[in-house]
């Protein structure tokens, strides 16, 4: 066979040919390099540490929570989980950080029922829809909330509290943490089924709540789980009712709402891991499995039981998003009901 002239081989045409074939070779390897390092990076993740956004101030139950889950994790997944505090606005700041993060697993945070249900539903100005730029990973626990009255009230019971409610229309008055908390919310709701008047007075905190409880200057309280079983000892106030659907392991002589004669009103609030919502299913999956290997965990369910959190659900990615989707609907019902909006 006849070579090919040398001349030929050095013409500037060939060598621009050759460079192009050349460079169209490299091209398509740094492609299928690219290409095919997705699902090599989700199987490497975690590969630096992950924030966690709490948004609310350091040394609440939720804070807490997050960071024994943090702490936890971190062991798991063999990688540093690093809380950061972004309170604010009921919880909205911390979570709108959430929904401009990139979403690639390294910024995950903590979701609020108030920030990624309620805000939104009472008429908050929100930078962001829960529902389609956020996605629940699992749900680190949840709390009820207790139907409180001062020690001197002559009522023993919810049904006690309902018939003097009646008595005395407009006369009584019960406190919650602030206008649009899930308290406010749930009370209101509860008035609406028993057809009571009692007047709401909006305080911030449960801690300046339970001041006036204990002082007698205020008749009903609706307290978080931790803040009512923390009072057990002090004898100044009474504890009628829980708003969760089960009794509350704290308060273990304290009937459910439910049991009171309110069917199906299960009312709690919760603290779910969330991320943005383009983040790879991969990931979310690896978390999500994280996230239950921590809530089997001995130190974590003895942990959260002190922070005053409901024994733990295990639920998968596709679970998470029902018990979610499932909540909103509750919420929605509460909020058309009552017609709570901001500022009420």
């Amino acid at each position: 066979m006849r070579q090919p002239d040398s001349h030929i081989l050095n013409r500037p045409d060939a060598r621009l040919q050759r460079r192009h074939f050349l460079g169209g070779t490299a091209a398509l390897i740094a492609a299928v390099s690219i290409f095919g390092h997705g699902p090599a990076m989700a199987q490497e993740y975690p590969g630096k540490p992950i924030r966690v956004i709490v948004p609310f101030p350091p040394g609440g139950s939720t804070d807490t929570a997050s960071r024994i889950m943090s702490e936890s994790l971190s062991g798991i997944m063999k990688q540093t989980f690093v809380v950061e505090n972004k309170s604010g606005a009921a919880g909205t700041i911390g979570t709108a950080s959430v929904t401009r993060a990139k979403a690639d697993g390294y910024t995950l945070g903590i979701g609020p029922v108030g920030s990624t249900i309620i805000a939104k539903l009472i008429g908050m100005q929100v930078p962001y829809d829960p529902v389609n730029d956020l996605i629940p990973i699992g749900n680190i626990g949840s709390l009820p909330l207790v139907v409180a009255v001062k020690a001197d009230l002559p009522v023993n019971s919810l049904a006690d509290l309902v018939e003097l409610a009646k008595s005395k229309p407009g006369k009584l008055s019960y406190g919650t943490s602030g206008a649009g908390t899930p308290g406010h919310l749930a009370f209101e709701y509860f008035k609406d089924l028993a057809s009571i008047d009692i007047v709401h007075v909006a305080y911030r905190g449960d801690s300046p709540l339970t001041t006036d409880m204990l002082g007698g200057q205020l008749e009903v309280g609706i307290l978080t789980g931790p803040a009512a079983a923390a009072q057990v000892a002090s004898g100044k106030m009474k504890y009628l009712a829980v708003t969760s659907g089960q009794r509350y392991p704290q308060l273990p002589d304290v009937p459910t709402v439910i049991e009171s004669g309110y069917k199906d009103f299960n009312i709690e609030i919760w603290n779910l891991l969330i991320a943005p919502s383009a983040t790879d299913p991969k990931i979310l999956q690896k978390l999500n499995e994280a996230m239950n290997t921590f809530l089997q965990q001995d130190k974590a369910k003895t942990t959260l039981k002190a922070q005053g959190y409901l024994p733990p659900v295990l639920m998968s990615l596709e679970e998470v998003k029902k018990f979610v989707a499932a909540d909103r609907k509750k919420w929605e019902t509460i909020v058309n009901t009552t017609g709570v909006r901001i500022g009420d």
